[in-house]
């Protein structure tokens, strides 16, 4: 107690984001937010502050040798408001804000306000936004952002951050990274919660950089908490070549995990494997259910990461085995699907699912901190990087959106934004 008042003083440790089993990390997670939301509003501003200075601070400044060591905890920021620290930004800027939904034709470059970031945001003048399917989806009329989000599509982005709100540290500024949004990335400048940011090492370029968040905050979530995926265990993920695809390869690979994926030709499917998929099968020549137990011997995969719905998941059942685990993360085949109620009874069956983009930015920082402990140090290294298909300037969005609609990209798609961005840009 401090002055009559509790005073949380929190490591990442003591709430259990370094313990190797994936189960208890999620159950973990869901309680610490069950507890917060008890305990008060109080709290859990505090208990984000800790948060963003555990991963934020001390990990972007890289000529610090103690950056992996270093906890700040923050406390009342003594620093400039928002307002003037956004002298010599501009007042408008360039985006991409459809005003009704159709085709790529819709996306042309409009003028917008730049915005300003609330207490615990940080503005970022972006150099480059990931492309993704909801963009897509939202573009057609189907997905509406959440509510408190702006109609701007783009839900990753590259950057640098040039303003901060009252709430963030004051080193932050100046400092390169990457972020998941809840919408906003096809612009100039973007606001974000600081805990959904994370630094941008010198091992990747901005490009890729931007095209780094949504699927590995997606598949990290899904694959690895939700899924339980481990070490030793075989995963099925459709859309192998995808954004979603090349990035389960790819932490599969990190992980020690054996990835089967499903891709819709052959051409694709040697993509898959020459990334470094163990097994690809060709969905529309081959039956996957069969193909998946005869790669198995019979027993089937261990988690299942779906992003078709439909009548795919009753399929996706029988590629599991005992005590399997089914993801949902898209349905772009279907919403509604039939299946064995009896048969997930008998087989202990595991069916969950989630979707990113609604959670709160409490939620989106915990798993920040989760991928910045576990899975950052691979990027740092070099040894992590998303698949690039595509580039295509910002006045250009309507060609990126078509090149997804074609469905014959291999990897990500990204939208270059800031002056002089490229494929060898480099963050520093």
């Amino acid at each position: 107690m401090v002055n009559g008042a509790f005073n949380p003083r929190f490591a990442s440790g003591d709430l259990g984001f370094e313990q190797r089993d994936a189960l208890l990390q999620l159950l973990d997670r869901e309680w610490i937010e069950v507890l917060l939301a008890q305990l008060g509003s109080e709290i859990v501003l505090a208990t984000r502050k800790i948060f963003v200075g555990v991963h934020r601070v001390s990990s972007v400044d890289r000529g610090r040798s103690d950056v992996n060591n270093t906890r700040i905890r923050t406390g009342p920021a003594k620093v400039l408001n928002a307002e003037r620290r956004l002298v010599g930004i501009p007042e408008t800027m360039r985006a991409i804000d459809p005003e009704k939904p159709g085709g790529p034709e819709v996306l042309a470059v409009v003028e917008r306000p730049v915005p300003v970031p609330g207490p615990e945001e940080v503005l970022i003048r972006v150099a480059a936004a990931g492309v993704n399917r909801p963009d897509v989806i939202q573009r057609m009329g189907f997905y509406p952002p959440p509510p408190g989000a702006p109609s701007i599509p783009g839900l990753e982005v590259s950057g640098e951050i040039v303003a901060a709100g009252g709430d963030v540290p004051r080193e932050l500024i100046g400092q390169p990274v990457c972020a998941l949004l809840a919408g906003g990335g096809y612009a100039e400048y973007v606001t974000v919660h600081a805990g959904q940011c994370l630094p941008v090492p010198e091992a990747l370029t901005m490009v890729e950089a931007a095209a780094m968040p949504e699927t590995l905050f997606t598949v990290w979530s899904n694959l690895f908490e939700r899924g339980w995926a481990d070490d030793g265990d075989t995963v099925l993920v459709h859309g192998g070549t995808s954004g979603i695809g090349t990035m389960a390869i790819s932490l599969c690979n990190l992980f020690g995990l054996d990835i089967i994926v499903t891709a819709g030709s052959d051409d694709k499917c040697a993509a898959a494997r020459a990334h470094g998929a163990t097994h690809a099968i060709n969905y529309r020549t081959e039956n996957f259910v069969a193909r998946v137990k005869e790669i198995t011997g019979g027993k089937g995969a261990n988690v299942v990461l779906d992003m078709v719905g439909g009548d795919y998941v009753p399929r996706n059942l029988q590629c599991l085995a005992d005590d399997g685990r089914h993801i949902s993360i898209a349905v772009q085949g279907g919403m509604m699907a039939t299946i064995p109620v009896f048969e997930v009874m008998r087989r202990r069956l595991t069916l969950t699912g989630s979707t990113l983009r609604p959670r709160d930015s409490g939620f989106k920082s915990l798993v920040a901190d989760e991928i910045a402990r576990t899975v950052w140090p691979f990027v740092e290294e070099g040894k992590l990087k998303p698949v690039i298909d595509s580039t295509f300037p910002l006045v250009d969005a309507a060609s990126a959106h078509a090149r997804m609609d074609s469905g014959e990209h291999i990897g990500k798609i990204v939208l270059l934004v800031g002056e002089g961005i490229d494929g060898t840009f480099s963050a520093v």
